[in-house]
């Protein structure tokens, strides 16, 4: 009978001044081989911190084999649950032998001494993750690679219900990472021993994992097998970025990999597009255009404006305006002239004030020129102008031709998409 190893219940956990996580519910099977991807900075590392007990939850229940996580004692909780860290930091100098003894010290003795039995598990551990051979050398001497291994070997020693890896096989070797994942493999399928992996390999992840966890921005997105879970346009919307999703016919293993194809034909594009920005909100977009071989142009900002620097640095042609200064005519036609020579037009989600709205009726101006533009959702928020003008103007616009985007990655996609047609 399937018991639940860990539990989460509209948990929300994080750090002093930031929420990480926002109202996670989920739960994996004693026995489940459970994958934990997204994108970085999406909470992963935040969520096994918490499952662990080293982050204590802003609100919901973590259970541990039925057990709230904050109310069982470290020696039991140890061996309950191991975790694999992305890095250990040890400011002593300990030996191989030594951190792996470590694993043990929760199951060992009144006095801290080892049974015979401890010392064949030690060593087991060892030989296991092939680090025996590197006993007596220092932690901090070792690879990154070698020191994972360790770290392994370490939680291996604790003997846990459970184990979670923190992408800990990422510094490895292709070698070491294939014997590290059939280790993790057979002590999942012949001691039925649960393990929650951190990976950002998908394609390695769908050929070894029960299921898939995918989360976003702190929340849980999708739960379910790898091939419910692997979802080209769902990958697309949390990756923001063109993947393709296969099913090998010889092993029926599902394969995750980038557009190259695609990549390739970007390069010559021989498109461009400029962008009305400020205050940060453009960044991003200059980004995603040069990397995907758009050429950019951008303007009216105002000088020492992030977006102002952020173009300087990248070489973007700009048309500023002096600094805390509303747009003027001048700049105006400047920016004119420019939208004259490119393809399409973009609005960010730039805030609109009453120095800054003239810069829609560039957008006004690029349509009636036969441009194409793009406006970013939302500008109702973002309206500062007296009596709402940004967002009457914006309908007007709609009304015209223009295109709403919501996010950035089904920007590109419309941007592309334009693109090909206009070929």
């Amino acid at each position: 009978m399937e018991h639940d190893a860990l539990t989460f219940t509209n948990v929300s956990s994080g750090y002093k001044h930031r929420k990480v996580l926002e109202n996670v519910s989920f739960t994996v099977k004693e026995g489940e081989f459970v994958s934990l991807i997204g994108p970085n900075g999406c909470g992963k590392s935040t969520l096994l911190k918490t499952a662990s007990s080293l982050l204590k939850p802003l609100s919901g229940k973590v259970e541990l084999f039925g057990r709230d996580v904050m109310q069982i004692k470290p020696g039991v909780r140890a061996s309950l649950l191991g975790v694999v860290p992305q890095k250990i930091e040890t400011p002593m100098a300990f030996t191989v032998s030594e951190i792996v003894m470590n694993g043990r010290i929760s199951l060992s003795g009144r006095w801290g001494t080892f049974s015979d039995r401890d010392h064949d598990v030690i060593e087991r551990c060892m030989i296991y993750t092939d680090v025996s051979s590197l006993r007596d050398r220092y932690f901090t001497e070792l690879s990154g690679g070698e020191q994972q291994r360790v770290a392994l070997a370490m939680v291996l020693a604790q003997e846990p219900r459970m184990i979670m890896l923190d992408e800990s096989i990422s510094h490895l070797d292709i070698n070491h990472r294939q014997e590290v994942l059939q280790i993790l493999m057979n002590l999942n399928r012949e001691k039925q021993m649960t393990i929650v992996l951190v990976s950002h390999d998908l394609t390695l992840s769908a050929g070894i994992s029960d299921r898939f966890l995918l989360m976003e921005s702190g929340s849980l997105v999708k739960a379910g097998t790898p091939a419910e879970v692997l979802d080209p346009e769902l990958l697309a919307r949390v990756y923001h970025c063109e993947l393709h999703v296969q099913q090998d016919p010889y092993t029926g293993f599902i394969q995750v990999s980038g557009a190259l194809d695609t990549l390739r034909r970007r390069k010559r594009l021989g498109r461009s597009v400029h962008v009305i920005a400020g205050g940060g909100s453009g960044i991003e977009l200059y980004r995603r255009l040069l990397i995907d071989g758009f050429e950019v142009t951008t303007g009216v900002l105002n000088r020492l404006d992030s977006d102002a620097e952020a173009a300087r640095a990248l070489n973007i042609p700009a048309v500023l305006e002096q600094p805390f200064s509303p747009v003027g005519h001048e700049a105006f036609e400047s920016a004119l002239r420019m939208i004259d020579t490119c393809n399409c037009l973009v609005v960010s989600q730039v805030p609109f004030g009453s120095g800054n709205l003239i810069n829609l009726k560039l957008a006004e101006k690029a349509i009636e020129r036969g441009k194409t533009v793009y406006l970013s959702a939302g500008i109702e928020e973002r309206d500062y102008t007296a009596g709402k003008a940004a967002h009457a103007l914006f309908l007007e616009l709609l009304g015209k031709g223009a295109k709403r985007w919501e996010n950035i990655h089904d920007l590109m996609a419309m941007l592309h998409a334009d693109a090909e047609q206009s070929v």
